[in-house]
C-alpha cells in the first residue's frame, strides 16, 4: 500500500509534463535550426551556380537565354570544350597562370613563415603589428578590388618607391619582377601568417628547452624543432596559397574569363574553360599532396 502514493505521484507528474521529445532530439532540432541558413546559402550560392555553369558549358548561349532553359540557346555538346583545347591562346594563358604560381606560392609561404616567426617574439607593439598584417583578411573582397582599381590606388607602391633614384640599387639587386610583386605578396600572405602564428604557438616549449641544453642555436632550433613540428601546416599553407593564386582576380585566366563573359556570346566557352581550369588546378593540388605526403607527421 505504501507504493501506491508514490506511483500515483509519478503518473500525475508524467501527465502534467508537456512532451517535446527527448533531449537529444531537441538538441538535434536546434542544430538544424542554426545550420539551416548556411545550408540554404550553400545550395543557392554554390550548388545552383555550379549546376548552371555545367549546363552553360554545353550550350551556345545567347543573351536572351543564357542558361538554355527556353530553347533560345542551342545545345552543342562538347564543342565548347573542343574549342578550348584547339585554341592556342587559351592554353598559353593557362600555362602562364601555372607558371606564375611556381614562384609566387613559395615566396608567399616563405614570407608568411618569416613574418609569423617575427610576430611570435616579444617586442613592444606586437599586437599592433599583428593587426596590420591581418587587415587584408578583413578588407578583402569587392571593396578592396575597388580600392585597388586604377582610379583609386595600386599595390605597386613598392615598385614606385624603389624605382626612384634613392632606391634604384634595390632594382639592380633583386630585379624588377620581384620588386613589383612585393605588395601583392604581402597582401596575399595575411591568412598564411595567421595560420603559421597559431602553429608556432602550439610547439611545446619543452622541445626548445631540450635543444638549448644541448647547446643548439636559435637557427638550429628552427630547422630541427620548429620546422619539422609545423611541417603539416607548411603544406596546408602551400595548398591554400595555390588555390588563392589560381582564383586571384589578377590571374591571367580570370582576366580571360572576364573578357569572354564581356563578349556576350562566349558564355559557353567561358564555362568550359573554367571547368577545365578547375580540373587542372585540382590535379596540380593532388600531385603536390602526393609529393609532400612524406613530410607529414
Amino acid at each position: 500500500m505504501a507504493k501506491k502514493p508514490v506511483k500515483y505521484k509519478k503518473q500525475l507528474a508524467h501527465k502534467n509534463t508537456i512532451t517535446f521529445g527527448s533531449f537529444e532530439r531537441r538538441r538535434g532540432l536546434e542544430g538544424w535550426a542554426f545550420s539551416l541558413p548556411w545550408i540554404v546559402g550553400f545550395v543557392l550560392l554554390m550548388i545552383l551556380p555550379l549546376f548552371l555553369s555545367i549546363r552553360t558549358s554545353f550550350f551556345e548561349t545567347k543573351l536572351t537565354d543564357p542558361f538554355g532553359f527556353e530553347g533560345g540557346s542551342p545545345f552543342v555538346g562538347f564543342d565548347n570544350y573542343v574549342e578550348v583545347v584547339k585554341e592556342p591562346a587559351y592554353g598559353e594563358v593557362v600555362f602562364e597562370s601555372f607558371l606564375s604560381s611556381l614562384y609566387k606560392v613559395p615566396v608567399v609561404v616563405a614570407f608568411a613563415l618569416f613574418v609569423a616567426v617575427l610576430l611570435k617574439q616579444e617586442f613592444p607593439g606586437r599586437t599592433i603589428f599583428r593587426v596590420i598584417f591581418f587587415i587584408p583578411v578583413i578588407l578583402a573582397g569587392v571593396i578592396m578590388s575597388y580600392l585597388f582599381s586604377d582610379e583609386v590606388g595600386s599595390l605597386s607602391v613598392f615598385s614606385t618607391l624603389t624605382s626612384s633614384t634613392t632606391f634604384s640599387f634595390v632594382y639592380r639587386i633583386f630585379g624588377t619582377e620581384i620588386i613589383s610583386q612585393i605588395g601583392s605578396i604581402m597582401w596575399a600572405s595575411s591568412v598564411e601568417i595567421l595560420i603559421f602564428l597559431a602553429a608556432l604557438q602550439s610547439v611545446p616549449a619543452i622541445l626548445y628547452e631540450v635543444v638549448e641544453l644541448d647547446g643548439a642555436t636559435a637557427w638550429e632550433s628552427f630547422w630541427h624543432v620548429t620546422l619539422p613540428y609545423i611541417s603539416p601546416v607548411v603544406i596546408l599553407n602551400a595548398i591554400y596559397a595555390l588555390v588563392d593564386t589560381f582564383v586571384d582576380a589578377r590571374n591571367p585566366v580570370m582576366s580571360l574569363l572576364s573578357q569572354l563573359n564581356s563578349a556576350g556570346n562566349k558564355y559557353g566557352v567561358a564555362a568550359a574553360l573554367s571547368w577545365m581550369y578547375m580540373l587542372a588546378t585540382l590535379l596540380v593540388i593532388l600531385i603536390f599532396i602526393l609529393l609532400t605526403k612524406r613530410w607529414l607527421r
